[in-house]
């Protein structure tokens, strides 16, 4: 259909043949800018990857618009264990039982996890680590893979041992990143629903948005699922002089709602490309999950979801996940631009520093949505 030309309230006939050859051409010149630029960062992204092989990392694979790549002992859109990317997945169930007034948002958590005494912590705070709840993480001695390995872990273990410590804020006073805020979050789900947080998250998101290569490991399982690299990590993550394993057998209860899920880099950007065009959650809801809090100068924080500021202006929404053996970052623009980047061990593992290696795993991903 020729659009409206300027001056003619309807359009002529003649007007209307010149716009149609003019959006003709435009669209043979928007194609070819288009195949350019898919060119450009085809070159560009294969590279980044290869410097951070270069740097000691083993393996990285990553998705980008619609190319998948891979160097190292990675293949080629092989899964790979997401880690604390699971919360977004946790947080948009949450957030559909919201609409469906199974949960109320601004209500007292609480009433749906009574082990939460402080009735002043609302769901929001839960599902934005807003709550002061502390970390269980530490408490279980989860920086020693050889201690959690082989161990399962029950979510209301992990609950407690977050709140045997005393909470670190006054709710709603500030954000601070704590794993248990989503243990509280799975068993908000499990409550509510009657069944298990895996079973509705699977239901929920994981087939609503078609992702599949992506699950939620059953229990007791420590093997990932079809293909996959081997992945490494450090005995002791607060020792970066300790020795470094094999990490890609892992029973990952001890992470469980806050970040046990598998997926693919492919099914990790289509999933936040498929939230932000609105096929998982209602506008209400997808709204308050976009209403954040500051992290840092560069990223804010949601319900699940973080904001992260782009070189090319404007904002990425995503997550990020480490857990032995893996780090992953996963994002999507309004524009329809979405990426997804695992490495196959842990930064520092292999001596490389940790600091600039998060940084050119970002640094990938705003290649991604930003080049044109």
């Amino acid at each position: 259909m020729a659009r409206h030309v300027p001056g003619h309230a309807g359009g002529s006939r003649e007007g209307t043949r010149r716009d149609s050859g003019h959006c003709g051409r435009c669209s043979v010149w928007c194609q070819v800018i288009a195949v350019a630029a898919l060119a450009a960062i085809s070159l560009l992204i294969p590279g980044q990857l290869d410097q951070i092989v270069k740097e000691g990392t083993p393996g990285v694979e990553a998705h980008a618009n619609g190319r998948d790549y891979a160097k190292g002992n990675a293949p080629v859109n092989g899964r790979v264990r997401v880690g604390s990317i699971t919360k977004s997945f946790v947080a948009v169930a949450t957030l559909q039982l919201v609409a469906e007034n199974k949960i109320e948002l601004d209500g007292p958590a609480s009433k749906y996890v009574p082990y939460v005494k402080d009735e002043r912590i609302t769901v929001r705070q839960i599902l934005q680590h807003t709550s002061g709840l502390p970390d269980y993480a530490l408490a279980i001695g989860v920086n020693k893979i050889g201690d959690i390995r082989n161990r399962h872990f029950e979510p209301h273990e992990l609950l407690d041992a977050g709140l045997k410590q005393p909470p670190r804020f006054q709710p709603g006073e500030k954000y601070e990143y704590s794993n248990t805020n989503y243990v509280v979050a799975g068993l908000m789900i499990q409550k509510v629903t009657g069944r298990p947080v895996a079973e509705e998250v699977q239901r929920r998101v994981i087939d609503r948005a078609d992702l599949k290569d992506t699950y939620w490991p059953k229990q007791g399982e420590q093997r990932i699922r079809g293909r996959h690299a081997r992945a490494y990590a450090q005995t002791d993550l607060l020792d970066p002089k300790s020795a470094t394993v094999d990490a890609t057998e892992l029973d990952t209860s001890a992470a469980w709602a806050a970040g046990a899920m598998v997926s693919t880099p492919a099914d990790v950007a289509k999933f936040y490309k498929t939230l932000l065009n609105g096929g998982l959650l209602q506008k209400p809801q997808l709204d308050d999950m976009r209403r954040t809090v500051p992290v840092d100068e560069k990223s804010a924080y949601g319900l699940g979801l973080e904001s992260t500021k782009l070189s090319c202006g404007g904002v990425s929404w995503g997550h990020g996940g480490t857990i032995h053996g893996w780090a992953s970052l996963g994002a999507a623009t309004d524009s329809g631009k979405s990426a997804a980047i695992t490495l196959t061990a842990l930064p520092g593992a292999f001596g490389t520093d940790p600091a600039r290696t998060f940084q050119q795993v970002f640094d990938v991903i705003d290649t991604a949505l930003c080049k044109k």
